[in-house]
């Protein structure tokens, strides 16, 4: 397994050194200009498609995982090559817009939905439980499990997208899930979800050290939606293959972006009755930068801000995952930590919030 992760580092990180070198010399795969809004913080033109390394990265050390599992006396079966292919349709969406920046969120949504739907259907990625009685029941419907498994999927692509706003930030959380994911996977002995995590870290890691903390290189939405995508899909095969683990598990390990996705969505069409897919700069870590770093530990330099939220996000998603390795068969004692983290990150967020608004006053 560590020889194929090695693998996923190494090309990650020198395809993204690639990347960086070629845009500051020939000037190219800069498309900075065409992505200019309330959640740009970065000074310079940066080369934002870092997510093609990390799916190069992946996709050559899962194809020699399977190719070369007898060299290496591994068993793994044509779900790694499957999972490649129906994951293209995801990255490609984010790809397409980090080029053109002309994408409209519909089509970047039907794309993620058609690689959904095709792991639904051919890598049996069904969401059968969540561990609550009436819609357990539901869920044994084909087409509720069908409609709920590529609403979720759909949905862990974007969140990763949208907290995808600091240095480090969404590269980091995404490292952790995966890891927490691997963790319970290999105690039940489930190697391939075990693998997959592991190599998708490790593919991370490498542009991880190009992006953080001076943002040689971004993630861009391509990186964003198949980090998210692959995350998804680790997290409902998990459920699906040991019932042992409660399927709250596969919540709480995500409820950082989860949940920051589902509060954005209420404070834009809710509070602020604007579409739910409009950028603003209202985000979590938005605030954070600009008030509690800025004003309250009096840091002015946007490049030790920058990285210096990011810290401050890891940690709150720890809140998260540590309930989640701690507790990933205790369905009753995941949902009072699921309530927990939703009550304390939603008071933090109005805290700092009420901050902005006294000071604006």
């Amino acid at each position: 397994m560590l020889k194929f992760a090695a693998i996923a580092f190494l090309i990650s990180f020198f395809l993204s050194l690639f990347i960086i070198v070629l845009s500051k010399k020939y000037k190219t795969l800069l498309t900075d200009h065409l992505h200019i809004g309330p959640q740009t913080f970065h000074l310079s033109p940066t080369p934002r498609i870092g997510g093609l390394a990390i799916f190069i990265g992946v996709t050559i050390s899962l194809l020699s995982a399977y190719f070369f599992r007898e060299v290496f006396k591994v068993t793994f079966s044509q779900n790694f090559l499957f999972l490649v292919l129906f994951s293209l349709p995801v990255f490609l969406a984010g790809l397409l817009e980090d080029i053109s920046g002309k994408l409209h969120p519909k089509i970047r949504m039907i794309f993620i939905f058609f690689s959904a739907a095709l792991v639904f259907k051919f890598l049996d990625t069904k969401i059968l439980r969540v561990d609550l009685p009436f819609l357990d029941e539901l869920l044994k419907i084909e087409i509720i499990s069908f409609l709920f498994t590529v609403f979720a999927l759909t949905g862990i692509a974007n969140a990763i997208n949208i907290i995808d706003g600091f240095n480090g930030l969404a590269s980091m959380v995404s490292m952790m899930i995966f890891m927490a994911i691997a963790f319970v996977a290999y105690k039940l002995g489930d190697y391939e979800i075990t693998t997959i995590c592991v190599i998708s870290s490790f593919a991370i890691l490498g542009f991880f050290f190009l992006n953080y903390p001076f943002g040689l290189i971004f993630l861009g939405d391509g990186g964003a939606y198949f980090i998210g995508f692959l995350i998804g899909v680790c997290s409902v095969l998990l459920v699906k293959k040991h019932p042992e683990v409660s399927a709250w598990f596969a919540l709480m390990v995500n409820l950082y972006p989860v949940y920051e996705t589902f509060f954005s969505i209420y404070r834009r069409k809710i509070l602020r009755k604007r579409p739910a897919m409009s950028p603003d700069g209202l985000h979590f870590h938005t605030l954070i930068y600009r008030i509690f770093i800025k004003r309250l530990l009096e840091i002015q330099s946007p490049e030790i801000r920058n990285p210096l939220t990011s810290v401050f996000l890891w940690v709150l998603n720890a809140f998260a995952i540590l309930p989640a390795l701690l507790f990933w068969d205790r369905t009753h004692i995941l949902i009072i930590c699921c309530m927990a983290f939703c009550i304390f990150y939603t008071y933090l967020y109005w805290k700092i919030f009420d901050i902005k608004r006294i000071k604006i006053e």
